[in-house]
C-alpha cells in the first residue's frame, strides 16, 4: 500500500508516500529513509555509501559524494529553518519518482510519479494507474471527485486520461494519469492549505497582451 489510513472517525487520516508522512517536522523528515541514511552517511564522510545510495536510485549516475552531501545539507539546513524547500527521491525499480515539498519546518507535499512503459524491461517493476487507482480507492472509499479529459500525449495522439481526488478535512489526495508513449501516473498528498497556495498563486502574465 502506498498510504497508510487511520479511523477517520478517530483521528485526522494519516497520508505516508515515499516513507514520509504528510506533515512531520523537517527536522524528521531528514532523519527517516533514503534521505537520512544518506545525511548519516556524509557526517561520518563515508563517501562508498553516499556513493551506493545515489546510484541505487539512479544507476547510470557518476556521483561526487561531496557536493551532493553539501547539496543535501543545505536543503536540511533551510528547510529545518523554516524556509520553503524541495527535496527529490527516486525507486529505480519501480521507476518511481518523489518530490517532497517542506514550508515551515513540515512537510507539506508529496508528488510521485510512476513511469508506466508499454515495453516490459527485466529487471524493473512499473506500477499503472488501475492498480494505484484501485489501492487509494480501497484505503479511501470512492473519490470525493473523479472525472475524464481528453489529453495530447508527447507524439501529439490524443487520450481520454482519468482524474480523481479524495478530499479531507484536512488534506487531499490526487490520482492523475498521463496515458500514451509516455504514460505516467502521478499522485500528489497535500495539506489542504498548500493545495490553497497553488490555487491562490498568481497566473503568469503574458507580456504581450
Amino acid at each position: 500500500m502506498l498510504f497508510s489510513s487511520a479511523p477517520q472517525q478517530e483521528r485526522p487520516r494519516e497520508l505516508k508516500g515515499g516513507g514520509h508522512l504528510l506533515g512531520e517536522t523537517a527536522e524528521h523528515f531528514f532523519s527517516e529513509g533514503t534521505v537520512g541514511q544518506l545525511l548519516r552517511a556524509c557526517e561520518a564522510a563515508d563517501w562508498k555509501t553516499v556513493k551506493e545510495l545515489v546510484k541505487a536510485v539512479d544507476p547510470a549516475s557518476k556521483p561526487n559524494p561531496k557536493v551532493i552531501c553539501a547539496k543535501a545539507s543545505l536543503v536540511k539546513q533551510q528547510a529545518t529553518s523554516g524556509a520553503r524547500q524541495e527535496y527529490s527521491d527516486a525507486d529505480d525499480k519501480t521507476m518511481r519518482t518523489d518530490t517532497f515539498t517542506l514550508d515551515g519546518g513540515y512537510l507539506v507535499k508529496i508528488d510521485m510519479v510512476f513511469s508506466a512503459p508499454t515495453a516490459d524491461v527485466e529487471g524493473y517493476h512499473p506500477k499503472y494507474f488501475s492498480e494505484l487507482f484501485e489501492g487509494l480507492r480501497e484505503a479511501y472509499g470512492e473519490p470525493s471527485k473523479s472525472y475524464i479529459e481528453p489529453v495530447l500525449d508527447a507524439y501529439g495522439a490524443k487520450h481520454d486520461a482519468h482524474r480523481a481526488e479524495w478530499m479531507g478535512k484536512q488534506d487531499v489526495i490526487t490520482i492523475i494519469e498521463q496515458p500514451g508513449k509516455n504514460a505516467r501516473t502521478e499522485i500528489v498528498v497535500e495539506t489542504l492549505a498548500e493545495r490553497d497556495r497553488a490555487t491562490k498563486a498568481p497566473k503568469t502574465v503574458n507580456p504581450l497582451q
